[in-house]
């Protein structure tokens, strides 16, 4: 079997037509935005005390959020790329913080605390961590400038 080559009958300039191309871009460009997750902290405002160390760590797993008025959220991840957050009291802190180091890889609890927040009720969040299973904990501030 024998392929014919096929030639061009016009051999005048070809126009490439652009439009297709803006819409594949604009689609790449839209799918990327919605597949695109953003680092959110469910809309808690937390004033973070300030620190000249420098040094940037990831959530990657477990992280307790607590605002100005001692209200106590749990940010985790089930998967490797959703994260969900969940609000909790103290009294269920241990317990919910429990089910989520079991199912860690990684036992690291970061804690990210309002800097108007009573040292003993810091240290109090810090227990219950411990007590739950965390092998490490941090303190989560922001970079002062």
């Amino acid at each position: 079997m024998r392929l014919k080559r096929m030639t061009r009958r016009n051999s005048g300039n070809m126009i490439l037509e652009l439009t297709p191309l803006i819409d594949v871009v604009f689609l790449l460009l839209i799918f990327f935005m919605v597949a695109t997750t953003f680092e959110d902290l469910s809309g808690i405002k937390i004033d973070l005390p300030q620190s000249t160390i420098k040094e940037v760590r990831e959530v990657k797993e477990i992280q307790i959020l607590i605002d100005e008025n001692s209200e106590l959220y749990l940010n985790y991840r089930e998967t490797t790329k959703s994260k969900k957050s969940m609000k909790v009291t103290l009294e269920n802190l241990k317990e919910e913080l429990g089910e989520k180091l079991l199912n860690s890889s990684e036992k690291n609890v970061i804690i990210t605390a309002d800097k108007k927040l009573d040292y003993g009720f810091i240290v109090e969040i810090m227990t219950i961590a411990k007590e739950a299973g965390a092998s490490s904990l941090d303190i989560d501030t922001a970079v002062a400038k």
